[in-house]
């Protein structure tokens, strides 16, 4: 795995197994997972399509996933703990008496590990999770804003070297489990201090 800043973009790449609950989420192989930078009057026709230019952009031709995030990437949290690595993207707002939610809190995790289908898919209840208590534990009331994406990919051994360090299946994701720990130590951290970075 490889990861870099450009044009307001992280931009990570490797070989990967992944599920996104993004724009253009699912589940697929992909070789791009990136960030996309945005205004935050940012208001495209269409975002998917806005997804896809941007992709072309980029240079990113193969299979990806993409997020959008009004949060500067000078915000960005990288926690790295033995086989996982977070990206944290996280910006809350409140207006109005109705306490009308708005910003983005993106997580991306990306395991050296092999995970199982059930991983895979209960990383993303764990780091949801650990999103909301982050912001309770921040004194919000809310557990989150009304774009936050989640995407959770593990290397594949498809290309040189990838998956080579850590070769047993993680079974399950749950916030008891030695995996969940992490992803829950990891989000909590990123929230927390990202937002604090940005003085929310």
């Amino acid at each position: 795995m490889q990861y870099h800043i450009k044009d307001s973009t992280l931009i990570i790449e490797g070989y990967f197994e992944a599920v996104s609950t993004g724009l253009n989420g699912g589940r697929a192989r992909v070789k791009y997972l990136f960030n996309k930078q945005v205004p935050r009057t940012f208001n495209p026709p269409s975002s998917q399509e806005f997804i896809r230019e941007e992709a072309l952009r980029l240079s990113i031709e193969k299979a990806y996933f993409g997020l959008l995030t009004a949060v500067n990437m000078e915000y960005l949290q990288i926690i790295e703990d033995d086989y996982l690595t977070a990206f944290i993207t996280a910006g809350v707002s409140n207006g109005s008496e109705f306490r009308v939610k708005v910003g983005t809190i993106n997580i991306i995790l990306i395991s050296k590990a092999k995970l199982s289908e059930t991983a895979l898919f209960g990383a993303i209840i764990t780091a949801t999770e650990a999103k909301g208590l982050a912001l309770l534990e921040k004194g919000y009331t809310f557990l989150g804003t009304n774009t936050d994406a989640v995407m959770v990919a593990y290397e594949t051994d498809s290309g040189p070297g990838s998956g080579s360090e850590e070769k047993r299946e993680i079974p399950y994701a749950g916030s008891s489990t030695e995996f969940g720990k992490k992803i829950t130590e990891a989000v909590i951290r990123g929230v927390k201090v990202g937002l604090e970075l940005r003085g929310e």
